[in-house]
């Protein structure tokens, strides 16, 4: 067998394992090129090629290149693992690029388990709500960061203080706040008969914004209380921007931006100075 045979052999075995890590994703619109999964491929590839030339040996008879291979092998092997243990190639937007086909995983084992425990099925709801969230997030800063918007601070809560257990009831922290899901049940206290605009940071997920398509009336869910908010003009294709008492909500749809992995993104701001965006799917009746 010759060497070429060889080589060309751990490159396909490199390339379909690199492949192949992406196949416990929970969607297509999850994938993305991730740094660290090539680094770990490639570490993957040179172990490959230091064990199947230990067990070939006998069919590869020059040392000197048998050695050659050993060695390259083995510095491949080092210089992934430094790369992927240090990140030092790693940039926001790539490390973000790596973190949602990361929490896509998590997604999906979190949703197809076969779970009977209500103490751990509805910890595996709560994990499936955060990494979607955090996935449509992720895509809008993806968006934001590459594009040169990179802001110097964000909000952040009041520095802890002592108090009782009701004080921490009663305690908001607005920096985690953040629109949740609603039912169209939900929708409906606030929403008249009609048709509907929504935005969903995933297709498998309910809405955060329900909107009344034609008229000027919108809903979220913040922090458990059904919030109606309004626009400033007939809401449609087109999006709108909702305000409520110290918040805004935009729609925008992305247009030449759109892809297969969302066509508009929501950027939601409260006064107090906390705003959070994300990607994801608008569409109007």
């Amino acid at each position: 067998m010759s060497y070429i045979r060889f080589g060309l052999m751990i490159l396909t075995s490199t390339v379909v394992m690199f492949i192949l890590m992406y196949l416990n994703t929970y969607a297509w619109e999850h994938l993305f090129f991730s740094e660290t999964r090539t680094y770990m491929a490639l570490m993957m590839g040179a172990t490959m090629a230091v064990i199947m030339l230990a067990y070939m040996l006998g069919m590869y008879s020059n040392m000197k290149l048998n050695i050659a291979i050993f060695v390259g092998a083995a510095v491949v092997f080092a210089l992934m693992l430094w790369l992927v243990r240090g990140q030092a190639t790693v940039s926001g937007p790539s490390y973000m690029r790596a973190m949602i086909p990361h929490h896509s995983i998590a997604v999906m084992t979190s949703e197809r388990a076969q779970i009977r425990d209500p103490r751990v099925a509805k910890l595996a709801h709560e994990i499936i709500l955060a990494q979607r969230r955090e996935i449509a997030e992720m895509r809008y800063l993806i968006a934001e960061v590459s594009a040169g918007n990179v802001v110097e601070s964000v909000y952040e809560d009041p520095l802890p203080e002592v108090g009782t257990i009701g004080d921490a009831l009663s305690n908001v922290l607005v920096s985690t706040l953040d629109p949740s899901p609603l039912v169209e049940a939900e929708a409906d206290q606030v929403l008249g008969d009609g048709p509907r605009c929504v935005f969903n940071r995933s297709p498998e997920t309910d809405p955060i914004l329900w909107a009344s398509a034609g008229g000027n009336a919108g809903v979220i869910k913040l922090n458990g209380v059904i919030v109606p908010m309004e626009a400033g003009a007939a809401v449609g294709p087109d999006g709108a921007t909702f305000v409520a008492d110290g918040a805004t909500a935009t729609v925008r749809p992305l247009g030449a931006e759109a892809d297969w992995r969302s066509d508009a993104e929501l950027v939601f701001e409260l006064e107090r100075g906390l705003q959070v965006g994300y990607r994801g799917f608008y569409t109007c009746e």
